[in-house]
């Protein structure tokens, strides 16, 4: 005998804006992120280390983060946040039809690990940067009065750099552990599934 097929549910308005404002979304923060690694790879380049002493292994560690952090933005970051962004609005827009699924891991919560874990700790990264760049400027200047002039440093860069890259890589160090936490639960009850339907089927 045939199945019929589940008769769609009422139209959830809100799944649906939601996912035409995920849709639309994506290609714009894929712009940001690629301005925003140019932005720091300019940075990044700018930054020379001339003179001798304590700070300059700082400086080197922020020019480092940055250029880093600007690779990471322009392609990585980019790239993923294009194809994340609008994998989880066509399925926000699809579930709109739809009935409510029963409660667990599904692949659009290892979706959004995975987002958490690459563009979007990139975007918190960024946005730190944009609010925090006076902070930046403010201890570069202090830095670049101690050192005296002649130094060559552009501490204002590097001090943005650190700041950057640590919160950076402090984002995507927790959106990796939650990807990773999405995906191992997504898989473990996809096999559940498919075990207890292997269990139930004919002999």
């Amino acid at each position: 005998m045939q199945q019929t097929p589940p008769a769609r549910g009422p139209l959830r308005p809100g799944r649906l804006l939601w996912g035409i404002v995920l849709v639309l979304a994506a290609p714009a923060f894929a712009l940001w992120m690629a301005v925003t690694g140019l932005l720091s790879a300019l940075a990044a380049a700018s930054i020379t280390v001339d003179a001798v002493g304590l700070i300059p292994p700082l400086v080197e560690a922020g020019q480092t983060l940055l250029s880093a952090f600007a690779f990471w933005a322009m392609f990585v970051s980019a790239g993923a946040g294009l194809v994340v962004l609008i994998l989880l609005g066509a399925r926000s827009i699809q579930a709109a039809r739809r009935t409510a699924g029963a409660a667990g891991p599904t692949f659009g919560s290892v979706l959004w690990g995975w987002a958490f874990a690459i563009p979007l700790a990139t975007g918190v990264g960024a946005l730190a940067g944009l609010l925090l760049r006076p902070v930046a400027d403010s201890i570069g200047t202090g830095l670049s009065l101690d050192a005296g002039p002649g130094t060559s440093i552009d501490y204002d860069d590097a001090v943005y750099g650190l700041i950057v890259g640590g919160i950076w890589l402090l984002a995507a160090l927790v959106g990796l552990v939650i990807a990773v936490i999405f995906t191992v639960r997504y898989v473990r009850a996809r096999r559940r599934q498919s075990s207890d339907q292997t269990g139930t089927g004919p002999r």
